[in-house]
């Protein structure tokens, strides 16, 4: 019998998409990469693993043939910052994958490049933010201190394999890094709603300052009649979120909702008239696919890669323009007609380009080049 490809995904908070009891908090990357894990898992020629950080849980739990191995713990002190390491370097020599995916802009991205070096394994980065093709930004922030882009510049530097969201990441990743890439969107399991009866206007995101939750909030002010839900759970900064969650409150047509388990965001897109995003930048927003998948038209205030919103008539976007945000919601719920022709095509796109079914077969010829290439070495 042939050996499996062992593959180890290393993604500290995607335990929370395994077990939705999991206090970790999610967002697109963790998203991402589980609809690769799940549909690789599918295939008898791989091994899947999560090396997943520590929330309680047992050290082996098996989900879906995805094996879940809990790593290092959470918690901020000087001793577990460096009790971490090695608790992560063991639990990566213990997996013995022969290909690490890391993904998020973190130290973790550096610990995993070191340990693949040392012990010749194969490590693949799926970029997920605009930030991590763009050199300049990562230097300015290790000028100011910041370990953590110097942790992961070390390893990115020495990656095997890079994918990227869009083609401008693609571009700007060349330019500043010289560095050649894949391209490879976000991708989702594909189902048929037929819903229309749709009554809200939504945004999902976490409490990141970029993702400016604040000019949503503004957003409803403009629209009384018109029902609106945020869907934002707590990220790094707990002042924030509180601050956002309290001016949320004071307005009565918005409904502010602290975190909604995996298995039941899909309920919300698929009630959803319009999805909106304020983000200030990011890569490709899993959210797009989501909403996308659910036939709902998007409102992009600043995030439009590769002006797919444009080339395939799936909404609308804002040039970071609040007037224009409000405008153009203004125009999607007065024009059936032009809602319909959003809604059609944004179900069209994520079927022919962004269906999980047709990415994976991507995702395992990459793989499997790097696993052939690296034994004929």
């Amino acid at each position: 019998m042939t050996r499996k490809i062992r593959i180890c995904f290393v993604q500290a908070f995607a335990y929370a998409v395994f077990n939705p009891k999991s206090s970790a908090k999610i967002g697109g990357a963790e998203v991402d990469l589980y609809n690769i894990a799940i549909e690789l898992a599918k295939d008898k020629r791989f091994d899947v693993y999560f090396l997943v950080a520590d929330f309680g849980q047992n050290q082996l739990e098996i989900y879906n043939n995805i094996k879940i191995v809990k790593g290092h713990s959470q918690e901020k002190s000087i001793l577990n910052y460096f009790l971490a390491f090695f608790i992560f370097y063991k639990r990566l020599v213990q997996i013995n994958a022969d290909i690490y995916f890391t993904a998020n802009l973190s130290k973790y991205v550096g610990f995993t490049n070191l340990f693949c070096k040392i012990s010749n394994k194969i490590h693949i980065h799926r970029t997920e933010h605009q930030h991590q093709v763009n050199k300049n930004i990562i230097l300015k922030h290790i000028k100011k201190g910041h370990s953590r882009y110097l942790l992961f510049l070390l390893g990115y530097m020495n990656v095997d394999h890079i994918v990227v969201q869009n083609e401008e990441d693609r571009e700007m990743l060349k330019k500043t890094f010289k560095y050649p890439s894949n391209v490879i969107r976000n991708s989702y399991p594909i189902q048929k709603i037929n819903n229309k009866n749709k009554n809200f206007i939504l945004w999902v995101a976490r409490s990141e300052k970029w993702k400016r939750p604040e000019l949503f909030i503004k957003l409803s002010k403009a629209f009384h009649n018109e029902q609106f839900i945020m869907i934002m759970p707590m990220a790094d900064n707990p002042i924030f979120f509180e601050y956002i969650k309290n001016e949320a409150k004071k307005v009565k047509n918005l409904q502010f909702i602290p975190g909604v388990p995996f298995s039941e965001v899909e309920d919300y897109y698929r009630n959803a008239m319009v999805f909106v995003n304020t983000s200030l930048s990011e890569g490709f927003p899993n959210s797009f696919n989501q909403a996308m998948n659910s036939s709902t038209p998007l409102l992009s205030l600043s995030i439009n890669p590769d002006n797919f919103i444009q080339e395939h008539n799936v909404g609308l976007f804002c040039h970071n323009n609040f007037n224009e945000l409000r405008g153009n919601l203004e125009r999607l719920l007065n024009d059936t007609e032009l809602w319909n022709t959003y809604s059609e095509n944004a179900y069209k796109l994520v079927f022919n380009e962004m269906n999980i079914k047709k990415s994976i077969k991507k995702w395992k010829k990459i793989f499997l080049y790097l696993y052939n290439k690296k034994k004929k070495n």
